[in-house]
């Protein structure tokens, strides 16, 4: 299969991507279209598939590239996967400052209003990371600020 797609990216053209969801630590895993041929560009897998859809969703979004976390996201992964520690992925890309990365998760179903296994939410980490950008894009996405204790309501 990754004969097909490398020959799909090559016919595509510049900018097309390969991805191997399955390739071994220090091995390509995200392969370009560049000028005809197709490149190594930066990624190398990290035993990929060992551990299960959700835990390489999370190493994707740590490496920072969007097409990476699509990927995984295409293969099933849970765009509200956790990693052991209980931290969501949304609260992965919001740490690391991608924005794309937050976009797509919540595009695919991740909880806006997620908070982490101490109770952060992800706007509070937005702000204590002092990421305007993500803050806007979670305000959009309906993101509410729940770290607030709520009224209780009557019955």
């Amino acid at each position: 299969q990754l004969e097909s797609a490398t020959q799909a990216a090559l016919a595509y053209g510049d900018g097309a991507r390969v991805i191997d969801t399955l390739a071994q630590a220090y091995h390509p895993m995200l392969r370009e279209v560049s000028g005809g041929e197709l490149g190594y560009a930066g990624f190398g897998g990290w035993d990929t598939g060992r551990h299960g859809l959700d835990y390489d969703l999370i190493e994707a979004i740590k490496k920072g590239h969007v097409a990476l976390v699509h990927a995984f996201l295409a293969k099933g992964a849970s765009a509200n996967a956790t990693d052991r520690r209980g931290a969501p992925a949304l609260m992965w890309a919001i740490g690391s400052g991608h924005g794309d990365c937050v976009r797509l998760l919540l595009n695919s179903g991740a909880d806006a209003n997620v908070k982490d296994a101490e109770g952060l939410s992800a706007l509070a980490l937005a702000r204590r990371k002092n990421k305007t950008d993500l803050l806007e894009i979670l305000l959009a996405a309906g993101a509410t600020e729940t770290n607030a204790p709520q009224p209780e309501t009557e019955k």
